[in-house]
């Protein structure tokens, strides 16, 4: 059994709105497969072409940042007792800002339109600032487990720096002058890969494995290191692209290492886990963990940054938060109802377990077919350019849409569970 001591719910927002963010994610992952399936040879071929460029930004904003904003918006009441100011109208206005600011960006990034990029940054800068600026208010106030504070808090700066790079280099496409393009290219992407995503995985990990998996808890050499270790490499990268050292990139190297290190660290608490049953969530963090090293092996020995791509991108920003929304979800769902019936006193009523509103047999089939994706798309980014490439581009294309819509259909379902006993509790 999950371990859900010390946990409350007197101070969260209503589940609707982390729920607004999950259910709406699936979407781009699916806009992205038909990206995929359209022009997926040119895709994998290069990461500089456009089409690249709008299939990277519609998964880490619609999709990755869409979970992640959702999550913290929730978590951050439940795990470090600090109530988000206005969080209704703060996930509203934040989630109106991500599903536009994405499609336009995407789209100019794309075809080039001027205004589509002025639009789509303007509203990703606008409503990401005004996000962090209000969570980092949450956050000064944070009770929690220091070490899940200092992560949140190094991710949501992390988040602001991300915005900020990525307003440069959108003002370079425009026609500003921004020397040496690609070194901040790939800050915007570290910052925004291992330093959002990355820390913040770092300090939900830390509560939700032991939490879920009834493992052992981390070390606390990791806890403490882990999510600072991250940061030092990311700014001390910034600086060397700053004084247009050719060094920076390698960097990033200690941030990787820190990555790593969390999730070997990871697999050797599951593989400790008091509960011996495998579920669908704890095989999506075996893959992300084992893709986390096999991305820095292959980063090492200077690999195809798009089979990079495909790992950490697809394997884990989409694949981790997949497997985390089949567990958060009913995990919300029947402790938001359990909450509403101590609060009714309503115990005639026997609510459904967890098990319930996200069946564990659906759950794996949907695993199935995002583990055929990511093994499809891997070939194709590992042989790119040839006619069976193609083709298994386009075929992992066809699974992440199946993948992404069974998600979407799977959450709908437990959505639905959730208002029908939502009502008859009154």
């Amino acid at each position: 059994m999950l371990n859900a001591a010390g946990l409350s719910l007197d101070q969260a927002p209503p589940i609707e709105t982390p729920f607004s963010f999950f259910l709406l994610a699936p979407l781009f992952a699916i806009a992205a497969g038909g990206m995929l399936v359209w022009k997926g040879e040119l895709i994998l071929l290069s990461r500089w072409t456009p089409q690249a460029l709008a299939i990277t930004h519609l998964l880490a904003l619609g999709f990755l940042t869409q979970v992640m904003c959702g999550a913290l918006l929730q978590m951050l009441p439940v795990l470090a007792g600090a109530p988000v100011p206005g969080v209704v109208a703060l996930g509203r206005l934040t989630q109106a800002a991500l599903a536009v600011g994405c499609v336009a960006l995407s789209w100019g990034l794309y075809s080039g339109h001027r205004v589509a990029l002025m639009a789509g940054g303007t509203a990703l800068l606008a409503g990401l600032l005004v996000f962090a600026l209000v969570v980092a208010v949450a956050l000064w106030r944070a009770r929690g487990v220091p070490q899940t504070v200092v992560a949140m808090r190094l991710a949501v700066a992390a988040l602001v720096v991300t915005t900020l790079l990525g307003t440069l280099l959108l003002a370079a496409l425009l026609g500003a002058g921004v020397a040496g393009f690609q070194g901040w290219v790939n800050l915007h992407l570290g910052w925004g890969l291992l330093g959002w995503a990355g820390i913040l995985i770092m300090g939900v990990g830390y509560q939700v494995v032991p939490m879920f998996h009834v493992t052992p808890a981390y070390p606390a050499w990791l806890t403490r290191t882990a999510a600072p270790s991250v940061a030092a490499g990311l700014i001390l990268a910034t600086l060397l692209t700053l004084m247009e050292q050719s060094t920076a990139i390698w960097a990033l190297g200690l941030s990787i290492v820190a990555c790593v290190l969390f999730a070997m660290v990871t697999l050797n608490r599951q593989f400790r886990r008091e509960r011996p049953r495998i579920d669908t969530t704890l095989l999506y963090w075996w893959v992300s963990m084992s893709l986390m090293i096999a991305a820095a092996l292959v980063w090492v020995l200077d690999g195809r940054d798009e089979l990079i791509g495909v790992m950490v991108l697809i394997g884990i920003g989409v694949g981790l938060p997949t497997g985390m929304l089949l567990k958060i979800m009913p995990f919300l769902s029947w402790f938001h109802l359990q909450h509403r019936q101590v609060t009714a006193r309503r115990f005639d009523l026997r609510l459904p377990h967890m098990g319930a509103f996200i069946p564990e047999r659906l759950a794996r089939v949907q695993f199935g077919v995002f583990a055929l994706m990511l093994a499809l798309l891997t070939l194709a980014a590992v042989f790119p350019g040839t006619g069976w490439g193609r083709g298994l581009a386009r075929a992992g294309g066809v699974a992440l849409i199946l993948s992404s819509a069974m998600l979407w259909w799977l959450q709908i379902q437990c959505y639905l569970r959730y208002r029908r006993f939502s009502r008859t509790l009154g």
